[in-house]
């Protein structure tokens, strides 16, 4: 490991050797190796070389037509309103009862003993009917 002693620009801190570039200690700075006017040459050539090796989209022949932007349905909209509703309705009949002991006024860990079901899995039953009451309630008082 090559260091040069207090030649940070910044912090007058210690230069290391990181691979091909020197960094400092203390603050992290990175000073990149100047090349020379060849090795800029060198570079500047081959980059050219590879831009014009690869053709542009313009210049590549079309294997395919392009893709047309897919429209969403009616159907298919529907379709979506239907999956979210049965899922709706299975939440429901999976959860009706830890509903009801909610209602009632249980604690969560007494509704988990009595379902068998974990704490956090009644707890987020509970948030759930939350969120649904405060979402509900703006439409129940507009209407």
């Amino acid at each position: 490991m090559l260091c040069q002693l207090k030649s940070c620009s910044k912090c007058q801190g210690d230069l290391i050797l990181d691979g091909d570039e020197w960094r400092c200690w203390q603050c992290g700075r990175h000073y990149y190796p100047r090349r020379s006017a060849e090795a800029l040459r060198d570079l500047l050539l081959e980059t050219r070389r590879e831009s014009n090796a690869v053709p542009s989209q313009a210049e590549r022949p079309q294997s395919r037509p392009p893709r047309r932007r897919a429209t969403r349905s009616l159907r298919d909209v529907n379709s979506r309103i239907a999956a979210r509703d049965r899922s709706d309705r299975r939440w429901w009949l999976k959860n009706m009862e830890i509903v009801r002991h909610l209602d009632e006024g249980k604690s969560v860990k007494e509704i988990s003993s009595l379902v068998g079901r974990g704490q956090r899995q009644v707890r987020i039953v509970r948030e759930r009917l939350y969120d649904m009451r405060s979402t509900k309630a703006p439409e129940l008082l507009a209407g």
